[in-house]
C-alpha cells in the first residue's frame, strides 16, 4: 500500500534521488510495493502525478494565507532560485499541482490566489484610497509602481489596480467608494466654487488642485464644477431646486431694474417676494446694486444675450 508518508517522502527526491534508488523498479523494491503501483503516484522524472498530488492536497487545503503573502512577494528570480514551482513545492512540502492554482511561474498570483487574500474590495480601506488619492503618478514611481504599492500596504496588485491607475488617478470604483455621487458635495461648497471663476480655479492647481484642497473625489467635483470656473447643471439644480427656479426672462428683466428699482421693490428680498423665488436662489444672480452675477450672465449669454 501506498501511504501518504510515502508520497511526501518521494516528492522531495527528485529525478536525481530516484536515479540513485535504481529507477521506479528499484525505488519500489526499497519501498516493498509494487512497482506498477509506485507508477500511479510517481514519474521517472522525480514529479508527482495528478492522484498522488491530489491525495496530499486535495486543491487548496494546505495552501495558507501565509503561504499566499510569502509567495506574493517572491517575484520570477525568486521562483527560479527555488527550482521553479515544483522546487517552491517541494520547499513549502505542497503537491506541485496545488501550488499551481495559487502561483504562476512568472512570480504572478492566480485569480484565485488573490480572491483569497483579499476577496474584492474587503481589504482595500477608504484610508487606503485617501493616502492612494495623493500619491501622483512619481508618488506610485517611486515605490516601484502599482505593484510596489501593493507590497507597500500588503494588498493583492489585482485588486489594488481595481481602484488605483499607473498615473496616480483613482478609478470610478474608488471614487464611488470614497464620495458616493453627491453626498459629501455641500451646497456650502457649491455657493464658494460659484464665485472662484477661472484664475480662483487655476489658483488653486486646477480642478485637481481644488479637490484635494476641500478633501473631495476629483471625480465628484467633476459633476458639478467645469474647468473654466462655471457650475454643471447639476450643481445649479442643487442650489436652485426645481420650483424655485430662475428663469432666462427673470434674468432679463433684472437686467433692466437697477439699484433704484432694486430698491423700490423692497431690495433683493423683495424682488424674491415679488418673482416668487427664494432670496438665496436670486441672490446666486442679482447683487444688490442692480449687477447681475457672473452665473446669470453666462446664463445669458449662453442664450445669444446681446451685450448687456
Amino acid at each position: 500500500m501506498v501511504t501518504i508518508g510515502m508520497l511526501r517522502e518521494w516528492q522531495r527526491l527528485g529525478k536525481q534521488g530516484i536515479d540513485e534508488a535504481g529507477g521506479l523498479d528499484g525505488l519500489a523494491r526499497q519501498y516493498g510495493v509494487a512497482s506498477g503501483a509506485l507508477r500511479i503516484y510517481l514519474r521517472a522524472d522525480g514529479t508527482l502525478t495528478k492522484r498522488a498530488e491530489d491525495r496530499l492536497n486535495p486543491p487548496g487545503t494546505d495552501i495558507t494565507l501565509e503561504m499566499l503573502r510569502e509567495w506574493q512577494n517572491l517575484g520570477e528570480q525568486r521562483i527560479d532560485e527555488a527550482g521553479g514551482l515544483d522546487g517552491l513545492a517541494r520547499q513549502y512540502g505542497v503537491a506541485s499541482g496545488a501550488l499551481k492554482h495559487y502561483l504562476r511561474a512568472d512570480g504572478t498570483l492566480t485569480k484565485r490566489a488573490e480572491d483569497r487574500l483579499n476577496p474584492p474590495g474587503t481589504d482595500i480601506t477608504l484610508e487606503m484610497l485617501r493616502e492612494w488619492q495623493h500619491l501622483g503618478k512619481q508618488g506610485i514611481d517611486e515605490v516601484g509602481g502599482l505593484d510596489g504599492v501593493a507590497r507597500q500596504y500588503g494588498v493583492v496588485s489585482k485588486t489594488l489596480k481595481h481602484y488605483l491607475r499607473a498615473d496616480g488617478t483613482l478609478t470610478k470604483p474608488a471614487e464611488d467608494r470614497l464620495n458616493p455621487p453627491g453626498t459629501d458635495i455641500t451646497l456650502e461648497m457649491l455657493r464658494e466654487w460659484q464665485r472662484l471663476g477661472k484664475q480662483g480655479m487655476d489658483e488653486a492647481g486646477g480642478l485637481d488642485g481644488l479637490a484635494r484642497q476641500y478633501g473631495v473625489v476629483f471625480g465628484t467635483l467633476k459633476n458639478y464644477l467645469r474647468a473654466d470656473g462655471t457650475l454643471t447643471k447639476r450643481a445649479e439644480d442643487r442650489i436652485n431646486p426645481p420650483g424655485a427656479e430662475i428663469t432666462l426672462e427673470m434674468l432679463r428683466e433684472w437686467q433692466h431694474l437697477g439699484k433704484q428699482g432694486i430698491g423700490k421693490a423692497g431690495g433683493l428680498d423683495g424682488v424674491a417676494r415679488q418673482y416668487g423665488v427664494a432670496s438665496g436662489a436670486l441672490k446666486n444672480y442679482l447683487r444688490a446694486d442692480g449687477t447681475l452675477t457672473k452665473p446669470a450672465e453666462d446664463r445669458l449669454r449662453k442664450h445669444s444675450v446681446g451685450p448687456m
